[in-house]
């Protein structure tokens, strides 16, 4: 049982390293392109201010749904683990009553 539990841990460790990378991959290029996005805005004085508007707020949106989505996916590795250390068998007998 001790080995399927480090196992599973080592797993999930894993899983939570590729999660990060590849999550912070993905806002270094929401930055870049909010960057080039933004300098094109502001170059070009034929795009109403409507327009410009509206794709700053789905970029501060976006980036509010990252975060959330981040936290959301801290909190849950952090149960996981917690899951982990205290042990299944705590886990099941909570389940049994």
């Amino acid at each position: 049982m001790m080995q399927n539990k480090e196992i599973t841990k080592q797993m999930i460790e894993f899983h939570k390293k590729a999660f990060e990378t590849g999550f912070d991959s993905m806002l270094v290029l929401q930055e870049q392109t909010s960057k080039v996005m933004d300098n094109f805005l502001k170059q070009s004085p034929w795009i109403p201010f409507q327009t410009k508007s509206i794709v700053n707020e789905w970029t501060s949106l976006y980036k509010k749904g990252a975060v959330d989505f981040k936290e959301a996916a801290d909190k849950n590795y952090a149960k996981m683990e917690e899951v982990l250390s205290s042990g299944f068998e705590a886990v099941k007998s909570k389940s049994k009553n």
